[in-house]
C-alpha cells in the first residue's frame, strides 16, 4: 500500500488536497497508518476499484477520486479520533481499577489454555509414548469452568440478570398455590 500512497499523496498535492496529502505522508503521527489506509479505501471507493486495483486507474480519475476524498476527510478524522479515544477511555478505565481487578481474566485466560492444552495435547502425547494411562479430569469440568468464565468475561451483567430472574421464577412457583 505504500506505493499507492505515495503515488495518491502526489496527486493530491497537485491537485490541492493538503489534507489527504498529509495523512497520506504520515505528518499526523505513528498511528496516521490506520487512517492513510481508510483514506485509500475511501479513493479507491470513489475509483468505483479494489485498493489494489488503483494503479490501472487512469490519472484523471484519481484526481477526481481524490478531490472527492479531500470533501470527506474531515468525517474520516473525526472517526478515526473517535476510535483512537475509546481505545484510549477503554485503556483508563482498565488502569483505574488496579492490577488485581483486571488480572482475573488474563490469568483465567492462560490458566484455561494450560488445562486445555494438556487435557487435549501432552496428555494424549505423554500416554501414547509412554503406554500410561493418565486419568484425567472429567471434560465437563473443563467445559463448566470455561463456560463461567467466558459467561463472566463477555457477559457478567447479563448472567447475574439471569441468575437474579430464575431466582424470582422459583420463589414465584413456590409461592404459588
Amino acid at each position: 500500500m505504500s506505493l499507492i500512497g505515495g503515488i495518491l499523496a502526489t496527486i493530491a498535492a497537485e491537485v490541492g488536497a493538503p489534507i489527504v496529502r498529509d495523512i497520506l505522508t504520515k505528518r499526523i503521527g505513528p498511528k496516521g497508518g490506520e487512517l492513510a489506509e481508510a483514506v485509500i479505501k475511501t479513493v479507491a471507493g470513489k475509483a468505483g476499484v479494489q485498493p489494489e486495483e488503483l494503479e490501472t486507474v487512469s490519472e484523471p480519475d484519481l484526481r477526481e477520486a481524490v478531490l472527492a476524498t479531500e470533501a470527506e476527510t474531515p468525517e474520516l478524522i473525526a472517526l478515526w479520533s473517535a476510535g483512537v479515544e475509546g481505545q484510549f477511555a477503554l485503556l483508563k478505565a482498565e488502569m483505574k481499577e488496579g492490577f488485581w481487578q483486571s488480572a482475573w481474566r488474563w490469568g483465567w485466560m492462560y490458566l484455561l489454555g494450560v488445562y486445555w492444552t494438556f487435557y487435549l495435547l501432552i496428555f494424549p502425547i505423554v500416554e501414547t509414548l509412554t503406554g500410561v494411562l493418565i486419568q484425567r479430569v472429567d471434560i465437563t469440568i473443563l467445559m463448566t469452568l470455561t463456560t463461567w468464565f467466558i459467561s463472566l468475561y463477555m457477559g457478567g451483567h447479563t448472567i447475574k440478570s439471569l441468575g437474579e430472574s430464575a431466582i424470582n421464577a422459583v420463589k414465584s412457583w413456590k409461592a404459588a398455590p
